[in-house]
This record gives structure tokens, sequence and C-alpha cells, in this order.
């Protein structure tokens, strides 16, 4: 027998691999404003196969978490496209500290310069973290930003229903 949940089922973290957790940690702090959270060791692990201690840091976002570790025992590479958004409150800012570390991620067009992306009204822009993970930054209302701020801002334009970035149980909790 089935039983439905009384509940959806809720995002507790994401994980993604750091080529270097150290570095990868900090740019999740000065770069997004995440907060470190203690973080248990792993050391090292039988089933990873590997010869050196696992590197692994738990970073708060909101009311959920990134999980930074490495695998030594195998190599490290970002995929091109996956992604996860992070919102943030403060867009300009997190933009001028992404310009200073170079750290934006060309989407589309190689040599396309750092971009805004207008999205139904919504603001993205994308970022590689240090080992080159996609994160994709928004911000829900793009009128309320100066544009001026940014070096270019490109208007997405999509057909058929759009569900955005935001739905009203994202909204209702960054607006606590």
């Amino acid at each position: 027998m089935t039983t439905q949940p009384d509940r959806d089922p809720r995002l507790t973290h994401v994980s993604i691999v750091a080529a270097d957790v150290e570095e990868s940690t900090a740019f999740y702090e000065d770069v997004v404003g995440c907060r470190r959270v203690p973080t248990p060791e792993f050391g090292r692990q039988r089933d990873f196969d590997a010869e050196a201690n696992i590197g692994f840091q738990i970073l708060r976002v909101g009311d959920h978490q990134l999980h930074l570790w490495n695998d030594p025992a195998h190599e490290v590479e970002a995929i091109r496209f996956a992604h996860f958004g992070i919102h943030v409150d403060d867009f300009e800012a997190v933009y001028r500290r992404a310009e200073d570390r170079e750290a934006f991620a060309a989407i589309g067009v190689e040599s396309a310069p750092p971009q805004v992306f207008d999205f139904n009204g919504t603001a993205q822009m994308y970022l590689r973290d240090p080992t080159g993970n996609l994160v994709e930054i928004d911000y829900p209302d793009i009128d309320e930003l100066d544009r001026s701020a940014f070096a270019e801002v490109v208007t997405r334009e999509t057909s058929g229903p759009d569900l955005g970035v935001y739905t009203e149980a994202v909204l209702g909790s960054i607006r606590r």
C-alpha cells in the first residue's frame, strides 16, 4: 500500500566536487556570502579507494546546505551546463565581488563579457567556482537593481509555460 506524504519533498543540500575544498569554501564565503557550519571529518574512507584524506566542508545557504568535497581517488571535472541556483539579497555586491575575482561564466558565447540576464523580470548571473562548477546567482526583481552597475544586461525570451526561478514557496521563504 502506498501512502501520500503530508508534505512535498524538500531539498536538504546540494553536494559538489571541489578540487581544493578550502579555496572553494573561501569563494562561496567571500563572493556569495555562504557561512561555514561545523563539519565532520571523513579522513580516509575504504569505499572511496582513496590514498589521502577526503576534504569536506558544509556551508549554510539559507535553510539549506552546500556540501563541498574532494574525492582524492578520482579526477575532478566540472560539467559545463549543470548548475545550481542561489538567491542573494544583494545582487549588486555579489556582482562586484565576482568581478574582482573574474568569476563570471560565459553562457553560450565563450567571448561574452560579464552578463546579467533579465529572465522574465528576475535577475540572473552565472559564475564559475574555483573547480569550474557553474553557479547561477538569482534575484527576484531586476527592476529593483541599478542596471548601470552591470557591464551588460541581456534579455532572455521564453515561450510556453514559465515556472520561473521563483515559485511562491521560494518567494515566501526569502521574505521571512
